[in-house]
């Protein structure tokens, strides 16, 4: 036999089919979308592997009479971006953001297997350095209430066969 040792289960992803990886954001950019108010289209650079990834975060605002941006409206991205970079969020009555504060900034990045053109996303919602578990925890929350859309869950396919009774073969 040539094998020698044991193999230890590796408790660093466990049974997780979604990776969260500690990234610079390298450009930050805010583009018009016709969905929402504003949309930010963030690169980020894996820290560790120098891979590069692409997310968007959509934002909508709470405006007054006069189109005055007064607030965020919910889901409030945009601050939940600037609080896992650790930077001070400022956005103008016409609603610009000051995304130049977030160069070379430190987030966490989780990306998950999706249905569509490709095989994984970036979920638009980051985190903190240091606050793994909260990042993943609030992911499997919002697994259980059906978000994101586009996850792909366990295929049919992969799941182990049924099986089969040897008395029931008709040979």
């Amino acid at each position: 036999m040539a094998i020698t040792g044991t193999k230890i289960k590796s408790s660093s992803n466990g049974n997780r089919k979604y990776f969260i990886n500690k990234c610079y954001i390298v450009g930050a950019e805010q583009i018009e979308s016709q969905y929402n108010d504003t949309t930010v289209k963030l690169e980020l650079e894996d820290c560790e592997r120098g891979y590069k990834y692409t997310t968007f975060i959509n934002q909508n605002y709470v405006k007054d009479m006069n189109d005055v941006v007064t607030e965020l409206a919910y889901p409030d991205l945009v601050n939940s971006l600037f609080l896992a970079a650790g930077k001070d969020l400022n956005v103008s009555d016409t609603g610009e953001i000051n995304l130049g504060d977030l160069a070379n900034a430190e987030v966490l990045s989780l990306s998950y297997p999706c249905t569509g053109k490709y095989k994984r996303a970036i979920w638009s919602k980051l985190g903190k350095v240091g606050s793994d578990k909260e990042l993943g925890q609030e992911f499997e929350d919002q697994l259980a209430k059906g978000y994101p859309k586009n996850y792909r869950k366990e295929d049919a396919a992969q799941s182990a066969p049924e099986p089969v009774d040897l008395d029931d073969l008709p040979f």
